[in-house]
């Protein structure tokens, strides 16, 4: 085809090879919406106090720290008493002392008792204020008071666990006068570490049936 100038619409006609670039505004781009709502999300707290608060929610870090704080409540309370209370103390020896003999007697009669002081075929033990389970029962007292509970079931924990532990006191002390009398050289061993040993695992065992029996029940 041949490019005819004379023609009507050879003005508006595309040259051979030549493209046609239409002009105009270009078309508007789409405008973001920006939402002014405030976000939901909870800031992190600042300052001392709202990273001290933070960590006590944890309750890794508040338990141990409130099992602290009732040991410390409580041996407060125990050495401002204590002059007022020796009376009571000597009482608590005496009764343990009395307790351990008559368990002793049901399977022999060689047990004497004198006072707090207890002896099986020729071997005494004199049961002292430390022997009687106070500062096990303490510890354990402190560990179901700051348990997360129902205070119902605390108040049930704190006296049903300690007389567990008071029973089981008796059978070590039992026990250690057994092994005095009939195996000397192992009672420092068994006096100082094993009963010791034992003796947290009892708090422990009763802590854990205390939280199946009344508070995972």
């Amino acid at each position: 085809m041949r490019y005819d100038p004379t023609r009507p619409d050879a003005a508006s006609a595309p040259s051979p090879g030549v493209c046609r670039v239409k002009l105009g505004k270009p078309d508007p781009a789409p405008m973001s919406t920006v939402n002014d709502t405030p976000s939901s999300t909870p800031q992190s707290p600042s300052g001392p106090a709202g990273r001290l608060r933070s960590l006590w929610a944890v309750p890794q870090v508040r338990y141990p720290l409130l099992v602290l704080l009732y040991l410390l409540i409580g041996g407060s309370i125990f050495n401002a008493f204590l002059a007022d209370l020796r009376d009571l103390f000597a009482a608590l020896e005496r009764l343990t002392a009395s307790a351990v003999h008559h368990l002793v007697s049901l399977f022999s009669d060689r047990s004497t008792l004198r006072g707090n002081l207890v002896t099986f075929d020729g071997f005494a033990v004199s049961i002292i204020i430390e022997c009687v389970g106070l500062l096990e029962m303490l510890i354990f007292s402190a560990c179901v008071l700051a348990f997360p509970a129902p205070w119902r079931a605390r108040l049930w924990g704190v006296p049903l666990g300690c007389l567990a532990i008071l029973s089981f006191n008796l059978l070590r002390i039992v026990t250690l006068l057994i092994v005095g009398r009939h195996w000397g050289d192992y009672f420092d061993f068994f006096h100082v570490y094993f009963w010791q040993a034992t003796l947290i695992a009892m708090i422990v065992s009763v802590l854990y049936g205390w939280i199946r029996l009344f508070v995972h029940r």
